[in-house]
């Protein structure tokens, strides 16, 4: 469908929460049952490779405890996902401070917070080139999985299996992000760029992009959503009835979207703004974003973690 083929319900878009907590740097979220994670920036935090609990008042409070590894001087944090079976995903880069010693390796990590151990599900050494910035998206039985490198110009994809390692994926598109994986397993969303024309990076970063579906096996691709800019986000409610999206659409401003898939109804749920990251809670009736530098200071250190009550409609 396109987008002027969506229904946009409805819904006056939810005031911002205050602008409480601790402001930071942030770049990933993920909401367990057992709280809402975010890779942060702090004042006194050891790295910027970390994550933290985040309280109800959205102060952080302790460093989420996800054991080092043993083999290395270094070990760092990227971009916390809950995993399906409710357990949290990570990307695991481990480094030497020793000249000449192995270079820097990345993993994917399954980290289960209730006796703090690790489950290695792609095991180190991956070939950097695809998860040194990649994403990783998993089915529900966490057999397979869907990798992108998360280049803007040339993004390459793969599937990965345990049998087979990484094997390219050809999705037809320039350049593709934000993978979803549905909570049933039969559907992937993700949002491509079938085109980027001549212009190099600025070109990939201002040309409009399409929201997909496709199977499971990446069998009938089809396009649910035309013209989307600024893209920023992309996740599936626990009940596979919704997407929560960030983008531009309809030629207006950046704001959080929910879209459901089947029927083509929208609900905003923000005022224009910059936001990234959507998390569903586990029962579906909020979802967390990261709203970057709200106040207009200009600094990078001044994002807020907020939540957004999920509207009646829509539960």
């Amino acid at each position: 469908m396109k987008t002027s083929e969506t229904t946009i319900l409805p819904y006056t878009p939810q005031p911002l929460p205050a602008l409480e907590g601790t402001p930071g740097q942030y770049s990933g979220l993920a909401w367990l049952d057992q709280g809402l994670v975010v890779q942060a920036t702090i004042a006194g935090a050891p790295s910027g490779f970390r994550f933290f609990w985040v309280q109800q008042s959205i102060d952080l409070s302790n460093l989420v405890a996800i054991p080092d590894a043993t083999d290395a001087d270094l070990t760092f944090h990227h971009r916390p996902e809950r995993l399906p079976d409710g357990r949290l995903g990570l990307i695991y880069e481990t480094s030497m401070k020793v000249i000449g010693a192995p270079t820097d390796q990345q993993g994917y990590v399954a980290f289960d917070p209730i006796n703090n151990t690790l489950t290695e599900l792609i095991p180190r050494p991956a070939p950097r080139e695809i998860l040194g910035h990649g994403r990783v998206i998993w089915n529900p039985s966490l057999d397979r999985a869907l990798v992108t490198d998360a280049q803007e110009l040339g993004s390459r994809f793969y599937w990965w299996t345990a049998a087979e390692g990484f094997t390219p994926l050809d999705l037809d598109v320039a350049v593709a992000q934000y993978f979803a994986w549905s909570p049933d397993g039969a559907t992937i969303a993700f949002f491509g760029k079938p085109q980027i024309g001549s212009g190099g990076p600025t070109s990939a970063l201002s040309s409009p992009a399409n929201l997909y579906l496709m199977d499971a096996n990446a069998d009938n691709r089809r396009i649910i959503l035309e013209t989307a800019y600024n893209i920023a986000g992309l996740q599936w409610s626990p009940d596979g009835r919704w997407l929560a999206l960030v983008a531009r659409l309809d030629g207006g401003h950046t704001i959080v979207w929910l879209l459901n898939p089947t029927t083509g109804e929208r609900l905003p749920l923000t005022p224009p703004g910059r936001y990234q990251w959507p998390a569903w809670s586990p029962d579906g009736s909020q979802i967390a974003v990261i709203a970057y530098d709200p106040k207009n200071t200009c600094r990078r250190d001044k994002d807020y973690i907020i939540t957004l009550a999920v509207p009646p409609e829509a539960r």
